[in-house]
Order: C-alpha cells, then structure tokens, then sequence
C-alpha cells in the first residue's frame, strides 16, 4: 500500500561552516533564524523559486525526504514551481532532488496549485483568479478550463516587508531585531485598514553602533508607512494580471472574487486594499498559508478530496 504525505517546510538549511555539514532543515532550522552563533549559518537554497546553491539545494533536499516516515524504497516527488521558471532551471532542479534520493518528479505549476488548493473551480468556463503572496515571490493568476490565461509575478513578498521593517528601525530608531521578532512585529502592528487607530508599542533589541540592549517606542502607522512601496508592489502584481485578462473575463471575477492565499497576504487590511485598488471582492479561501502545497498534492493525486 503506497504511503502519501504532504511535505511543507521552510526554506532554509543551518550549515556549520567549518566542517560543512548541514545541521538542520526546515521549520526546525527556522528557530535559529538571526540567532546562529560560532560556526552555523542559516541559508537558502531556494530563492525566488530558483535554486541559489544547487549543492546546498541537494542536501536540503535529502535532508527532507529523510524525515517522510514509513517509506520502502525511493518516493515519487511532485514539486510546485512558479510558471516563470524555465525548462534548463527545471531540469536542474530535478537532478537535485534526484541525486537526494526522490525516483522520479513531476511538476505541478504554482498558479494552477494555488487555485486548487484555494477550492477553486478552474475546469469550467467562467475565469477565476488566485493572487499568492508568499514570503519571497507574488504571483497572480487568472485561470479557465484547466488552464493559466494570464499570470503575473514579482520577486516580492513577506520578506520584502520584513527587511523594509528592519531598515526602517535601523535607520530611524538605530534598533536591531532578530528575524523571528520582526515577523512578530509585522504581523502585531502592521495594519492596512483605511482609517485605522494608531498603536504605540515598545521594541527592544540591540543598538545598531554599540551592541548594547537598546529599547524604543513605535507607532504603527510609523512601520505601516515603512512598507508602503512594497505594498505597492504586490498590489502591482495584481492590477497588472487584471489589465491583461480578457475582457470577457471581468464578469466572471467580479461575482466570485480574488482568491488571497499565502501567509503575507494575512497582512491587517490588505484584503481590502486589494478590493479598494481593483474594485472586485477579495477574500481568504478556508485554506490560506498551505494552498499551494495542497492543491499540488490534489492535483498528483495525493490528497482525497
């Protein structure tokens, strides 16, 4: 009887540099995010939806596959890509995961992932549209029978906010955060609702010259107003696969909506940002930070509806 499981990890790899063995992978790896110390690093093997370091890809790879349980001999991998990447850049990838122990890889297109993943109906006529905001690309889709007929992406995301929010605090307040305390922040203050009350809040972290424990007070229309350009960048996304859909389409999106998916795109506010911007609903399918993986699984046929 065949195993299936739905494997959905962080991109990153903790490295210890001296002896250049890979410590650890993953969402265990994303605690040490900004603490590293001695010889441990934290990276990325995968950026924007490309490999940045195909050996460091490759053990990432091997490190995963390790932890599926319950496995007898090499597992098939369906990989979800983004629709930009190339046939050369595939085949690299697929060659990584092979020499990681995968049989064999089949790729699922990321936008056709995420509208399935988001409940979707793409096998009928009408259009419908997914826009995923992940933590390093955005991508937007418009889709109908089957198929992508439109579909733009930026290298944009929720790290794009959180090192807009460290380089506000560096540069205005000359305050240092861990990783980890940034995403709490953003995730706490910011808020994109027209109209929305002021909160005054007190960070601590490390002064940017000296090193020592330093502590400010922030208003959250100071850190909201810190990530405007990349709010307007993701939203950019979106008004840019909206201007280059058919016109008959524009029916279709107007009484089923903008499906959000992707952790950032949880962002305070930004839902009604999106519908203000655009003037069609957008709204949050009951799957938001996992529909792409999800909806690739249904898609290789290993989730059951």
């Amino acid at each position: 009887m065949a195993t299936e499981e739905v494997i959905s990890e962080p991109n990153l790899i903790v490295v210890d540099q001296k002896r250049w063995k890979v410590m650890d992978v993953g969402t265990s790896a994303s605690s040490l995010e900004g603490r590293a110390e001695g010889n441990l690093i934290v990276m990325r093997p995968i950026r924007g939806g490309r490999l940045d370091d195909v050996r460091l890809a490759e053990r990432y790879f091997r490190a995963v596959i390790k932890r599926m349980a319950s496995r007898r001999g090499k597992p098939h991998i369906g990989l979800a890509t983004p629709s930009f990447l190339t046939t050369a850049e595939k085949r690299v990838m697929a060659s990584a995961l092979s020499k990681a122990g995968a049989a064999s890889v089949i790729f699922v297109d990321s936008t056709v992932a995420a509208a399935v993943g988001a409940g979707a109906d793409i096998q009928g006529p009408d259009g419908v549209m997914v826009a995923s905001i992940g933590a390093q690309t955005t991508f937007a889709g418009i889709l109908a029978l089957g198929d992508s007929i439109e579909v733009q992406n930026d290298f944009v995301g929720g790290d794009s906010l959180n090192e807009a929010i460290s380089r506000y605090l560096r540069d205005v307040h000359q305050l240092v955060m861990l990783d980890t305390d940034i995403e709490e922040l953003k995730v706490a203050l910011i808020d994109l609702t027209h109209g929305a009350e002021a909160v005054v809040a007190t960070l601590k972290g490390r002064h940017v010259e000296t090193g020592l424990d330093h502590e400010v007070e922030v208003d959250s229309t100071e850190l909201t107003g810190a990530v405007r350009s990349v709010i307007g960048s993701i939203c950019d996304v979106v008004l840019n696969t909206l201007k280059q859909a058919p016109a008959e389409i524009s029916n279709d999106l107007s009484k089923q909506g903008i499906h959000l998916v992707g952790r950032a795109s949880l962002l305070r506010g930004l839902d009604d940002l999106i519908e203000s911007m655009v003037r069609i609903p957008a709204h949050h399918p009951p799957v938001v930070e996992r529909a792409v993986v999800l909806g690739a699984a249904k898609i290789l046929g290993q989730v059951r509806s």
